[in-house]
This record gives structure tokens, sequence and C-alpha cells, in this order.
């Protein structure tokens, strides 16, 4: 009896096989590289928040969002700070920067935010990241900053 798929399943287990292979080695080289950095490089990695930037300690900036004015501590995301302003800002992640949700607009002060990671741009997407937008969950406030909330769903 003669198989019809066009890829016998010996080759399509051999395929899966090497890619767990391949996925277990990348994952170990993960693990690994983690447990060497120690716990002060670890919170420099893409998505940490490093509270303990100079002069962070104790300072607080304003955040506003349209006629509402919030002071956060320096180090807070845009999501936090909405938050604790009482504003609802939809996460449906969790703060994970993967649902794309709580994209805000920057109306003022976007240098004072943190850089965009590269997780946050796939999940803007082009267009809205070279407008400026920002995911809140990941735009880490540093200095004052002016925020817009639209009405995105």
């Amino acid at each position: 009896m003669r198989d019809s798929s066009p890829f016998p399943f010996r080759v399509l287990r051999w395929g899966l096989k090497a890619v767990s292979r391949a996925g277990g080695h990348v994952a170990e080289r993960v693990v690994r590289h983690d447990s060497e950095l120690g716990p002060s490089l670890r919170s420099c990695r893409p998505g940490a928040r490093n509270e303990a930037s100079p002069g962070a300690a104790g300072a607080e900036v304003d955040v506003r969002f349209g006629e509402a004015l919030v002071r956060v501590r320096r180090g807070a995301t845009l999501l936090e700070a909405a938050e604790s302003a009482g504003i609802e800002l939809r996460h449906y992640c969790g703060g994970n920067a993967s649902c794309g949700t709580c994209r805000v607009e920057i109306r003022g002060g976007g240098r004072g935010l943190s850089r965009p990671e590269p997780m946050e741009v796939l999940v803007l997407g082009a267009e809205a990241a070279g407008r400026g937008d920002r995911l809140a969950c990941q735009a880490v406030v540093k200095e004052s900053v002016s925020v817009h909330v639209p009405a995105w769903f």
C-alpha cells in the first residue's frame, strides 16, 4: 500500500525530532545565559525595568492624560500611571506586550520615556511606532510626558 501524503511519515518524524532537539538546545543556552548573569545584570535585559537608575530614588514626574494630571515615581510604566490616576486602560495580556490593547498616543515629552523594545515595535506595527505610539505597559516614565488614550476598540 502506497502512502498518498507528499512526505513519508518517517521524514516528518525525523523533522519533528530535529526541531525538538534544536529547541531544547536553545532553551538550554537561554537558561545557562540567565544563570551566568548576576542579579544586577539580569534586570538590564529587554523588557525588564531597572528601578535603580541614577536619581530615581524618591523622584516623581508628571504624567498628563488629557485633563487628568498624575504624579508617579520615576520608573513607573504609563499603565501604572493610568491605573493610579483611575483611568481605564485596557490591557488584556496583563502588561506583557502581546495584545496591543494598551496603545496610547504620546502628545508631548516623548523623550521622557524609555526607548521602545523590539517586541513593542512588533506589536504596534511599523506605522504606529513611526508615529510615536507606545504600549503603556512597556513605556517607562523618566520625565514628564503628555499622553492621549484613544478609543481603539
